[in-house]
């Protein structure tokens, strides 16, 4: 008998979906556990796997789909077996996203639907620098079309070389647009699920999280002369072979995140969440750290941290981050974490506030470094890199000497970075 494949909940906080691509097609064997499909979910593009054995039959989504959890995507069972009634009871249920009869276009299913009234044909390539499928982004695939953008001549920065929108500044028809100083009419931009849940979640933080935010700054001239040695040493390691075990580098992010971790188990209450009439007392160091990607943030976790060496950090550090922008992490590695650090120092911006990564009890949001003359306790004056941290605290589980306690506590590991192991 013939049965409709839904859209499962496939992170934690995911309502709805955006259809990626078939992996699988019509008149295709599938059994319980095959990948039929790629959904994106609120936070990483997610495996949708068959719980049916049979043939897929039909399939009832295209590319830009927004489908809500539960809607059916496809029909699997056996060749020749008419499913009409099926579809026509899956029709007057909810939820549900079935196509119009009409098959799209190519150059439709290239596009989200909101955009599909807006297909424009490019030129043809006169050099194409792709060869295959082309990889891009929603967004970009938007702005391609609006601009009259091949996006068979744009190379791609984002991961395995997805063009995202940035990469279209450079191109020929849109710096022309750009330079005539002609009004483009708005748009309508849909909001993916993950911008939707950073909207809701940050909303609601904000709301209902009593912040309140404390300031230091340290001198970090030891770690940065520290970071330096051990990067120059690394690189001589995997010049010489051998060194496979270890990071190709150490960045200043991974010593604050071991020094953070180290500076956790001394300060309970930094490790504590809300719970109404009730705190939570944490019992491990699970260390998040935020990555940007082109359409939001997501925060990758490193699990024990305060076990971990620097080594470890740098090496864990980098793999979650290079699968977050992949869009590759799996809901455990980004949930359930005890303290955020937001870093965009890399960006050049010295200090910010960051909003609280709810039900954890704080943020650390860090710059970058500046030089600065320092006076000397002999009353000499030199340069040394000073950093500013910015604390934000919800202040029904942090109170401020807590919270500067814990601040005071990082100073220490940071501008004596010899002690983190």
């Amino acid at each position: 008998m013939a049965k409709l494949a839904t859209i499962t909940q496939l992170s934690p906080t995911m309502k709805e979906g955006v259809f990626v691509e078939w992996l699988k097609k019509e008149g295709d064997a599938v059994k319980p556990g095959d990948v039929i499909a790629a959904i994106e979910t609120d936070k990483a593009v997610m495996d949708l796997e068959a719980f049916d054995a049979g043939t897929l039959l039909k399939q009832l989504a295209v590319k830009g789909d927004k489908l809500l959890v539960g809607a059916p995507v496809a029909v699997i069972g056996q060749p020749g077996e008419d499913f009409s009634a099926l579809l026509a009871g899956a029709a007057k249920g909810a939820p549900v996203n079935v196509p119009a009869p009409a098959a799209p276009s190519a150059a439709e299913k290239e596009l989200p639907s909101e955009a599909k009234t807006e297909v424009k044909t490019p030129s043809p390539p006169e050099a194409p620098v792709h060869s295959g499928r082309i990889k891009a982004s929603p967004l970009a695939k938007k702005l391609a079309s609006q601009n009259g953008i091949d996006l068979a001549q744009v190379n791609g920065s984002g991961p395995q070389g997805r063009i995202v929108s940035r990469d279209l500044q450079s191109a020929p028809t849109l710096r022309r647009n750009m330079a005539s100083g002609a009004r483009q009419a708005n748009t309508k931009v849909a909001m993916t699920p993950m911008r939707q849940t950073i909207a809701a979640r940050l909303s609601e933080s904000k709301q209902t999280v009593p912040h309140f935010y404390l300031s230091r700054t340290v001198n970090l001239s030891s770690l940065v002369k520290l970071r330096a040695d051990i990067n120059a040493g690394l690189t001589k390691l995997h010049a010489a072979g051998g060194a496979e075990h270890l990071p190709q580098k150490v960045s200043i992010n991974d010593f604050i995140i071991a020094a953070v971790a180290a500076t956790l188990p001394a300060h309970p209450a930094v490790m504590r969440q809300f719970a109404g009439d009730h705190f939570v007392q944490l019992g491990n160091a699970d260390v998040g750290f935020a990555v940007s990607l082109e359409d939001g943030l997501i925060t990758p976790i490193i699990r024990n941290a305060d076990q971990l060496t620097l080594f470890e950090i740098a090496a864990t550090s980098a793999d979650l981050a290079a699968r977050a922008r992949a869009r590759k992490l799996k809901p455990e590695e980004y949930t359930g974490g005890t303290f955020t650090i937001s870093n965009l120092g890399m960006m050049g911006i010295t200090s910010f506030q960051a909003i609280i990564n709810a039900p954890e009890a704080a943020i650390l949001a860090v710059g970058a470094s500046e030089r600065r003359a320092v006076e000397g306790k002999d009353g000499s004056v030199s340069f040394a890199d000073m950093l500013t941290l910015n604390l934000a605290c919800d202040h029904r589980v942090v109170d401020g000497a807590a919270g500067a306690a814990f601040l005071a506590d990082l100073a220490i590991y940071l501008e004596n970075p010899g002690v983190i192991r």
